[in-house]
């Protein structure tokens, strides 16, 4: 058994050990890590072996100091924190398309489904279907919105019997034309222009169909009849004949010759169709009575 005992107090860490009764004083500390702890050895003389620990202690003391100040390797069990993990595996990518500057963007291994739904980079795509040349031709057609006609007669809102009629519509651009517009699908394109060419004009009674070449021309007081475009009435609007309405319906129709052109599948296309926009208005028309007296007066 130990008969003394001697307590030493080192940097952050505390050993305590005891030593043998018969050592002056206690071993030197050796500094074995960077944070200030040391170990120092004890003996029990009544133990087997007792000696060799104490010389080890008396060749630690005679240790120069470069020696005594190595490090010394400690065990894991006297570490002050959690062991440092290793670092993670580097993750798998997989090239997912074309980047900006013809390289590959990345993307983690696991992310499939995506991958899978997009085409291969070099995996040719199947043509888009050409469309008919008719059909863009239509659509540019539609584009147009070709206007209605807006009708003038000379005789305003009342006409006679037996008294020529002038007869046209408004002569601006928009309701004579040209008016262009253009269809687009894929490669193909078609370009529709259309240009008025008649005006057919329906006066109410039965076969009384007037055509005129363009659009008229409008009357300002003019005397006599229509140089291009006009109409004599022979016949009163009476209820009998216009169906109770006692007015006579004028149906004007503007006629618009329409040209397109342009290219289908690197192929020239053209063609030619005729557009036919109305409009209506109504007319009274009555008859001038002329009395002769009986002396011819």
């Amino acid at each position: 058994m130990l008969s003394a005992s001697i307590v030493a107090l080192v940097l952050p860490s505390l050993v305590v050990t005891a030593v043998h009764a018969g050592t002056a004083s206690p071993p030197r500390c050796t500094v074995v890590d960077s944070i200030g702890r040391c170990l120092i050895s004890a003996v029990d003389p009544g133990r087997r072996g007792a000696d060799e620990p104490r010389r080890r202690s008396h060749d630690q003391d005679s240790e120069s100091p470069e020696t005594s100040e190595r490090p010394r390797r400690i065990a894991s069990d006297e570490s002050t924190g959690p062991p440092t993990p290793p670092p993670p595996p580097p993750v798998r990518s997989l090239p997912t398309g074309a980047g900006a500057n013809g390289g590959w963007s990345q993307r983690p291994i696991g992310d499939l489904s995506a991958l899978l739904d997009q085409p291969a980079p070099d995996e040719p795509q199947p043509d888009t279907p050409a469309v008919p040349p008719e059909i863009l031709a239509q659509r540019a057609v539609d584009q147009l919105s070709l206007p209605a006609p807006v009708l003038h007669t000379s005789s305003r809102d009342r006409g006679f019997v037996g008294v020529p009629m002038w007869l046209w519509i408004d002569r601006s651009a928009e309701y004579t034309g040209p008016v262009s517009a253009t269809a687009t699908a894929g490669a193909a394109s078609v370009t529709a222009t259309a240009r008025l060419s008649d005006v057919e004009w329906a006066m109410g009674p039965p076969g009384a169909v007037v055509r005129c070449a363009g659009p008229g021309t409008p009357w300002t007081g003019q005397e006599g009849p229509s140089p291009n475009c006009g109409y004599t009435y022979q016949q009163r609007s009476l209820p009998g004949r216009t169906a109770g309405a006692g007015r006579w319906t004028i149906t004007a129709t503007s006629i618009w010759t329409v040209t397109w052109t342009g290219s289908s599948g690197g192929t020239p296309v053209a063609g030619e169709q005729v557009v036919r926009v109305p409009n209506q208005t109504t007319l009274a028309v009555n008859e001038v009575q002329v009395l002769v007296g009986g002396d011819g007066s």
